[in-house]
């Protein structure tokens, strides 16, 4: 008889410093329950995706329960959170009875009764499944992950990679694992270590330092018979909650002293590289002379302060208020701004138009930037995109969705226009409106290590700025209540 798991993930990344909270009309467009699931993600780059096509391979059967993901943003209200946990425990306890269960969720997700919304959902998943049935969860390497998390669920699987390339690979690993733990083959032994580091995402590109010597050495641990699986969490610097920060969790196979010995080797080795994680970067003004001096382009201008896949609301002025000042010809940047989206769209493609653009959604990106430009193009903002393998594509699909769109000209700057934010993932955000991004000389990227997938292979060189935004490398800006300390970089050690 063929096993019957059940299949289902909730992702979302909270900042919780972000004053905008996350509903749950933030998670519709990604809500796929019951059969839909298997239809939509059977296929797909996402975890979740894998997951199935791994089950299907084995001939057991994937019983879908609930799926939905939602960009990253501010705290999950209350009222979407017990929508979402409930959906998710409801569609588990009609695909009982259940051989095993496998989820992907973030890690990171905190709703406002919830500071650790992973845990609180996998506890009650397990009070439904009962004790015997095995859970294999599945992570973003960003998770802030409690030792609770690990208590209730067999395994967690978290990604190898940043930018995230390998979740239907995880996705596949998990069902590979499950297997192993229903045949008796496993027996798994935990151990973990939260460290106390707080790493900013824009260092935690899994090919630089400090994570890149961690890695290192987890490809190493993998070739041991007896580790059945080895994750490292840089964790999300921006939710504040009371596991902030890395952490490892090592699961062998009935050794649990080699899993201790292995865990404090990787949390040895990431402090030993800590000092790879202060972060450098110029003004914006500095940065736009830096890209103008560079002899080839495009220069690719990292906003990192508002980065979308951080929770900022990617309407940030100081990139384009330094390239409009120092008249930049061919520059690009994206800014989510729905009023001034309708703005161009009032007075039509070939029209000029004066328009107030950016900084309105809060206090901390930068104040609204009067300008004055051509309106050369407008789009529903449904572009395919060019990468199918691409980060975004991991967990939204592969069609961009950025919502009406245009693209003014100002001077020789070309800025896109969206209504809706839309991470800079892939060069179909640009191309799609109608600038040729190679022929760019510089291109501002509203990321932290994300962008790079699709950015890096026509960058003529990569320039940090130091710009205004709830998600900058700075941490020591924030108002941590909930993060144990001491932890680097905020105290000394």
């Amino acid at each position: 008889m063929a096993h019957r798991i059940a299949v289902g993930g909730l992702l979302h990344e909270t900042h919780t410093f972000a004053p905008t909270p996350t509903t749950l009309d933030d998670f519709r467009a990604t809500w796929h329950a019951g059969p839909n699931l298997l239809t939509n993600l059977r296929g797909t780059q996402t975890g979740v995706g894998g997951m199935i096509d791994g089950l299907e391979g084995r001939g057991w059967e994937p019983l879908p329960t609930f799926y939905a993901a939602a960009l990253p943003a501010g705290t999950v209200t209350e009222s979407a959170y017990k929508v979402l946990k409930a959906e998710m425990c409801a569609r588990t306890q009609a695909a009982m009875p259940l051989d095993g269960v496998l989820l992907h969720l973030h890690g990171a997700m905190v709703s406002e009764t919830t500071l650790d919304a992973e845990t609180d959902i996998t506890e009650a998943i397990r009070t439904i499944v009962g004790p015997d049935v095995p859970i294999v969860v599945e992570l973003d390497m960003h998770g802030n992950i409690s030792p609770v998390l690990a208590e209730q669920a067999d395994i967690l699987l978290g990604y190898d990679t940043t930018p995230h390339m390998d979740l239907r690979a995880k996705g596949m690993e998990a069902v590979a694992v499950l297997e192993g733990l229903l045949t008796g083959r496993l027996r798994p032994t935990t151990a973990v270590r939260n460290i106390p580091c707080l790493l900013a995402p824009q260092v935690t590109d899994t090919s630089d330092l400090p994570l890149r010597a961690v890695f290192d050495k987890v490809r190493v641990m993998k070739a041991d018979s007896r580790v059945v699986a080895v994750s490292v969490f840089g964790g999300f610097a921006y939710a504040d909650t009371p596991w902030t920060g890395a952490s490892v969790f090592v699961h062998t196979n009935d050794a649990p002293d080699l899993a201790r010995k292995l865990a404090a080797e990787l949390e040895e080795t990431l402090m030993d590289h800590r000092s790879a994680a202060v972060f450098q970067a110029l003004p914006p003004g500095e940065a736009v002379r830096e890209a103008l001096g560079t002899p080839d382009g495009p220069v690719i201008l990292v906003d990192s302060a508002d980065n979308i896949g951080g929770g900022t609301p990617g309407d940030g002025t100081d990139a384009l208020k330094a390239m409009l000042a120092a008249d930049v010809q061919e520059g690009t940047v994206v800014i989510a701004d729905p009023e001034a989206v309708r703005a161009c769209r009032q007075t039509g493609v070939g029209s000029s138009v004066t328009t107030s653009i950016g900084g309105k959604t809060d206090e901390f990106h930068g104040s609204p930037l009067t300008v004055t430009g051509t309106v050369r193009a407008l789009s529903d903002g449904l572009i395919p995109c060019e990468q199918k393998q691409n980060h975004f594509a991991a967990f939204y699909g592969d069609t961009l969705d950025m919502g009406n769109s245009a693209w003014l000209r100002s001077g020789g700057v070309n800025i896109i226009l969206n209504s809706r934010k839309t991470p800079p993932f892939d060069l179909a955000q640009i191309r799609g409106m109608g600038v040729v991004p190679e022929k760019q000389k510089m291109i501002a990227v509203k990321a932290a290590v994300a962008y790079r997938a699709a950015y890096l292979p026509i960058a003529a060189r990569i320039v940090e700025m130091d710009t205004a935004g709830l998600c900058t490398a700075n941490l020591h800006r924030f108002d941590y209540r909930n993060i144990p300390r001491p932890i680097f970089p905020l105290d000394t050690q």
